[in-house]
């Protein structure tokens, strides 16, 4: 007994000094609450950022501080701490200590008071959508929302979507209209009423706006690729065969002077498979949020909420090595590109920047192709682990040059540092890919 009366009150004094030297906390990094259930209140804690263990702090009715470490709900993807004993009208004060990386940081003091203390207004989250208010998809579909997170720089009117896969029932390229129906694409969509038209040049109209629906039907679909932008629709030329995505190694391209992004994903028997991407470049923040039927599975992966478009280009040219500078300037303002489309493709200044390290070119490394296609190989190389005798180590992961510091720094900035910075990124679990077998609803935040 003795023993454990001295466990506790030594855990109550570390936590404690976490508190102490911790810096204030950002309001963009988390949402919090308390639900009642009976007589036992959960006092909740969702993280935005990269945070590894979250501390509660609370007081009932005015009594006596505890501190706790909090438990990981991983259906949830929250931490949580649940108070007993709790009656109508009985007060709560709390606040959280948590990691944000290494730093940790203070929340500022809540309060709830049991049955008249209604929850926290919502704040532009995607975590902010509860599970139960995501409508029922048909079986085998998706129920789809795009969210507008740019916090007022656009509005919903401003924000265009659009989805082009291959419907597996006849295999042919379609694109998904507002009522869940995947219409075939071809040459003559170009030219049909209402298509676009940029510079003398007409392109099919295939998008939707954030204000024209809350939530739309996804089906079956293979190879389906969200295309997101802001301010004005992209330019896709379709074809019987296929479609012409944006080329932005072509100058002439009309989607050069877009600030556009896509999110990439199949639906079929097994489930939903899908994610983020960083392979060709970024655009803007991105989440992409997963919730199955059973409520098991409430995953969500793409750049901190916290992250702004602004900061993240200020923090690239900070954080990355010289040579990847340039990334985030050679199509400024509308995009930070991957390496293989600045200064590291052929030709360019950086060409062999892999030179000497491994026995393929630096264009087939950071493309993962040519005469590098083992996911494995391409992945250490990239990683810098490709000399050592464990590539899957994380913590070895991007420690010295030559490496893929631009894949690291979408590790860096993304939530459980998950990624797809190189085409096999996935290797060891790395990227920000979802997949769950009873999908019920997919949510897609453009933020800015």
């Amino acid at each position: 007994m003795r023993k454990g009366m001295s466990y506790l009150l030594i855990l109550s004094l570390f936590l404690t000094c976490f508190s102490i030297f911790a810096t204030k906390a950002e309001a963009a990094d988390y949402t919090r609450g308390v639900e009642l259930s009976g007589s036992a209140a959960t006092i909740w804690f969702k993280s935005a950022v990269n945070t590894s263990w979250v501390d509660v702090h609370y007081k009932v009715n005015g009594g006596e501080q505890q501190n706790f470490r909090m438990a990981y709900n991983a259906g949830k993807s929250r931490y949580e701490k649940a108070v007993s004993n709790i009656s109508a009208g009985s007060v709560i004060t709390y606040s959280f200590t948590y990691n944000n990386g290494t730093p940790a940081y203070d929340t500022e003091v809540f309060t709830y008071t049991a049955g008249t203390t209604p929850p926290p207004s919502s704040s532009g989250s995607i975590y902010d959508i509860l599970p139960s208010s995501i409508p029922s998809p048909p079986s085998g579909a998706v129920s789809v929302k795009v969210m507008n997170g740019t916090k007022g720089a656009y509005s919903d009117q401003q924000i265009y979507w659009g989805v082009i896969g291959i419907n597996p029932a006849n295999n042919k390229w379609s694109y998904l209209d507002l009522n869940g129906n995947l219409i075939p694409i071809s040459t003559a969509l170009n030219d049909a009423p209402g298509h676009l038209t940029k510079k003398g040049i007409s392109y099919a109209n295939i998008y939707n706006k954030v204000s024209d629906a809350s939530w739309v039907t996804l089906p079956k679909i293979t190879a389906g690729r969200m295309f997101l932008s802001v301010g004005t629709p992209l330019y896709i030329k379709t074809y019987n065969d296929g479609f012409a995505g944006p080329d932005i190694n072509n100058p002439t391209d009309p989607n050069r002077d877009i600030y556009f992004d896509f999110a990439e994903f199949t639906i079929d028997a097994a489930g939903y498979h899908g994610n983020t991407t960083r392979v060709d470049g970024f655009g803007f923040p991105i989440q992409h949020r997963l919730v199955n039927k059973s409520g098991s599975f409430d995953r969500t992966t793409g750049e901190l909420e916290s992250e702004t478009r602004s900061g993240i280009f200020t923090k690239f040219q900070a954080e990355v090595p010289a040579a990847f500078k340039s990334l985030a300037i050679v199509q400024a303002p509308y995009r930070i590109v991957a390496p293989i489309h600045g200064s590291f493709a052929q030709g360019g200044a950086n060409a062999n920047y892999f030179g000497g390290y491994a026995p393929y070119s630096t264009q087939d490394i950071f493309r993962c192709d040519g005469a590098l296609t083992n996911a494995a190989t391409c992945a250490a190389i990239n990683r810098h682990v490709y000399t050592t005798s464990d590539w899957n180590n994380v913590s070895n992961y991007y420690k010295a040059a030559p490496a893929n510091y631009y894949a690291k720094f979408w590790h860096d900035h993304s939530i459980n540092r998950l990624a797809y910075g190189f085409p096999y990124d996935d290797v060891n679990g790395q990227s920000s890919y979802l997949e769950v077998g009873d999908p019920k609803g997919l949510i897609i935040r453009v933020g800015w």
